[in-house]
């Protein structure tokens, strides 16, 4: 009966271990108070953010989380350029 009892219990460790799903924090998320903030962020690009909305309640912003910065103009390049 123990055994029964330790074998359940195990599995049902596994089971609440492995249930819960993996957050991407990808560039783009849908955005609106149904999601809270950043939003649900697993969106690689605008496009498929902005597919993946339509017809639904929210917009496409950029995940604050992922903070990405314009490339440098090729003139700028290699040289020290102050934060802006």
């Amino acid at each position: 009966m123990r055994k029964a009892q330790f074998v359940l219990g195990i599995t049902a460790l596994v089971w609440l271990a492995g249930d819960s799903p993996a957050r991407a924090d990808y560039a783009w998320c849908i955005q609106d108070s149904e999601y809270g903030y950043p939003g649900d962020c697993s969106y690689q690009t605008r496009e498929q953010c902005r597919l993946s909305v339509s017809g639904r309640k929210g917009f496409c912003g950029p995940n604050p989380a992922v903070v990405t910065r314009p490339p440098l103009p090729p003139a700028l390049r290699g040289r020290h350029v102050p934060p802006y």
